[in-house]
């Protein structure tokens, strides 16, 4: 069709009417906003692709001068609700205008200690025509103590409460603004993001209709506290002992481990696509054996100290309480942990939870941290941070659906707790594997590390990660769609394919291809951290690298 500049002007003109109309809106909505204990702190109305200041930010979230930009033309509010007369938290909301706006909320939840929005997932979920919301859980910054000090209602926004509160403000503001009710509620969250959506389908099951959550931090202050004991297992922080196992030695031993179980799953393709299904002996690492050089290699104490690492962590009385570490991963969580010759864990959660929510105590820190500390926590439980409960019963009788994700190579939560907490629900609700099937399935993500990244094909519309690939936006290649599609049509994933894109660069050149299956697990005992996983065969991907596989 062709457009005289007449009719140019007659659109340009539509347009920027449309656009005075959405910024009234936007303004209206700001200062008759009508939800309990709120107050707005800004708001704008953005046209897509606006790219703006987020002043105020700490350094930990990207700070002191980050920018964000906007996916869609949205109406864009900050505001604080507060929750306890020593407590608020901050929610931001972008909300798209009314014709691409598609009916629905997408909540996100946070990282590590919290306090950053993850505007990733905003970005994503706007783009698509999600009103999309954030929140800092109730303080401001990913690293500290000083927040948690003597606030335990601010602990109780970060272990529990700040997704519920988001979850309910989301909704209220968008009836307010489209002046009708969001048809279905979706939340996404990876890490601590995954820990709150499993925390909030057990606590708070009417909140959300699907829950996209990614390398879960269920069990958390165990998570947290297995980087201090392993630490303490390998010698640290006595860095100068016999049986202390330095930095730089890590790097090799992992990759010993590849190079040992690699290719036992059928390709070299630098990933040990099963993990839990294997142990590794230290022993060959030993100095005089030839493996490692005289740098590198092992001694007798060191040996035992790297066999220690790899053992499952137990409470003080002896029991198993979170899986072993597992083979092939980044050892930095608890490896990395000497700055210029002196002790000092890089893994600051650690210090800064312990610090300020357990002990709450400014002097303590994790040098002779132990087993009691952490059964210490566990029995305080911090703003009932620790969401390892397994009752997920309200959410399934009431047609709630999840996606969970985990990378194989994860460093951070080892991946073997997912499935643990998959077979622990299942236990709690007494149903058959095809009953956890139509409301719960768990992918795993050979050589994803934590959240995303690594060698595998990684990327599935992983949360936190920005942007999608506008090429593979439909619910076989984003698990975000997948999850609407099961929600909203009963079309559930049988499959979801994974992604490898050179250099990580999302969007980019296609490397590699994988399927990823639901899980399957076998009964086991919970020491043994064995499991069988139906993948799909392996070939190569036409025109990859040959490295890289495509199942």
């Amino acid at each position: 069709m062709h457009l005289s500049i007449s009719n140019i002007a007659v659109f340009l003109g539509f347009f920027a009417r449309l656009a005075a109309c959405s910024a009234d809106k936007c303004a209206l909505l700001a200062s008759n906003i009508s939800v309990a204990n709120s107050t707005v702190i800004t708001y704008d109305y953005l046209l897509n692709g606006t790219t703006f200041d987020l002043p105020g930010t700490v350094e930990s979230c990207g700070g002191p001068n980050p920018k964000a930009s906007t996916t869609a033309n949205v109406c864009r509010l900050v505001l604080t609700v507060t929750t306890s007369p020593s407590s608020e938290i901050q929610l931001e909301a972008w909300l798209p205008d009314s014709p691409a706006w598609n009916g629905r909320v997408l909540a996100t939840g946070n990282g590590g200690i919290g306090g950053c929005i993850d505007y990733a997932t905003i970005q994503n979920g706007a783009g698509l025509g999600f009103a999309s919301f954030g929140t800092n859980a109730g303080h401001n910054g990913s690293v500290g103590y000083d927040f948690f000090l003597n606030q335990p209602e601010v602990i109780n926004d970060f272990g529990h409460r700040a997704i519920h509160v988001e979850a309910e403000v989301s909704k209220e503001l968008v009836h307010q603004y489209y002046g009708t009710k969001a048809r279905k509620a979706y939340y996404a969250g990876c890490s601590t993001g995954g820990r709150q959506g499993f925390q909030n389908a057990h606590l708070y099951p009417e909140d959300f209709d699907g829950l996209l959550l990614g390398s879960p931090g269920v069990d958390w202050l165990h998570i947290v506290a297995s980087k201090g004991i392993l630490a303490r297992r390998i010698g640290w922080p006595y860095i100068n002992s016999s049986a202390y196992v330095r930095p730089e030695q890590w790097p090799a031993i992992v990759e010993a481990q590849i190079q040992e179980f690699d290719a036992l799953d059928g390709v070299l393709d630098g990933i040990i696509d099963e993990p839990t299904k294997h142990r590794f002996d230290p022993m060959s690492l030993t100095c005089g054996t030839g493996l490692l050089n005289s740098s590198l290699c092992l001694s007798p104490q060191q040996v035992e100290s790297v066999r220690r690492a790899y053992e499952p962590i137990v409470s003080s009385s002896g029991q198993i309480v979170y899986p072993a570490f597992e083979l092939g991963s980044k050892t930095d969580v608890f490896s990395a942990n000497q700055v210029n010759g002196t002790a000092k864990l890089s893994y600051t959660i650690l210090q800064d939870f312990w610090r300020g929510a357990v002990f709450n105590n400014t002097h303590w820190t994790p040098e002779n941290f132990s087993e009691s500390d952490m059964d210490l926590a566990i029995s305080i439980n911090p703003g009932q941070v620790n969401a390892a409960e397994k009752d997920l019963s309200s959410f399934y009788r009431k047609g709630g659906k999840i996606i969970s994700y985990h990378g194989r190579n994860d460093e951070t939560v080892t991946s073997a707790l997912s499935e643990q907490f998959f077979t622990g629900v299942q236990t709690a609700l007494d149903v058959t594997l095809q009953d956890m099937h139509s409301f719960y399935r768990l992918f795993f993500l050979p050589g994803m590390h934590h959240c995303s990244g690594g060698p595998g094909a990684w990327s599935i519309g992983n949360a936190q990660k920005y942007p999608y690939d506008k090429k593979l936006l439909d619910s076989k290649h984003n698990a975000l769609i997948a999850l609407v599609s099961w929600v909203e049509n009963g079309t559930a994933p049988e499959t979801i394919v994974g992604t490898k894109y050179e250099d990580d660069v999302i969007g980019g050149n296609i490397t590699a291809q994988r399927s990823k299956y639901p899980l399957h697990p076998a009964p086991h005992k919970f020491s043994a951290l064995r499991f069988s996983q139906n993948i799909a065969p392996i070939h190569l991907l036409a025109g990859g690298t040959g490295s890289m596989m495509q199942a």
